[in-house]
């Protein structure tokens, strides 16, 4: 690939940074923070569905909480 030749994501995101107040690199920033993020988030969801296939939750342990989750001395 030719030196002087962009990939069109630059083109676009150096386009968005001249229509708003933001720097190249603070729009690149902003999508590396969302990207880690949302991969955290995917691989927990994963973890979790994958334990839950193992173990799953029993609708009796879950009513065991009802009670103990609205008291009557809370006053709000």
């Amino acid at each position: 690939t030719p030196q002087n030749t962009r990939e069109p994501i630059f083109e676009e995101i150096e386009r968005a940074a001249s229509a708003t107040n933001l720097s190249f690199s603070d729009i690149v920033r902003d999508a590396v923070r969302r990207w880690l993020k949302g991969r955290e988030i995917r691989k927990f969801e994963e973890d979790r569905i994958g334990k839950l296939k193992l173990h799953p939750d029993k609708p009796e342990d879950a009513e065991k909480w009802i009670p103990i989750q609205y008291r009557s001395d809370e006053s709000w």
